[in-house]
């Protein structure tokens, strides 16, 4: 649960919309997304929220990346 914890730190430093849209689309993500592994970097750019099969963050599939004034859905994988 610590992570869990870790995340929400996280995301309140964040302006509630965006940390409401944020919240919204993980729901979303842990719903499409039953059983993937959930990888949290907090960095310069914005904090970083992959999925994929495992811990290797070279094998997220999808990810959030939450900054300011927005959230964006990024597909590292491209069409495969």
């Amino acid at each position: 649960m610590q992570a869990e914890t870790q995340l929400d730190g996280f995301l309140a430093k964040y302006d509630p919309a965006i940390e409401g849209l944020a919240r919204a689309l993980m729901t979303r993500m842990n719903v499409r997304l039953p059983g993937a592994t959930r990888i949290v970097y907090d960095n310069y750019a914005g904090l970083v929220i992959g999925y994929g099969a495992d811990d290797k963050a070279s094998k997220a599939i999808l990810s959030l990346l939450v900054v300011p004034r927005w959230v964006t859905l990024c597909f590292l994988q491209g069409a495969l």
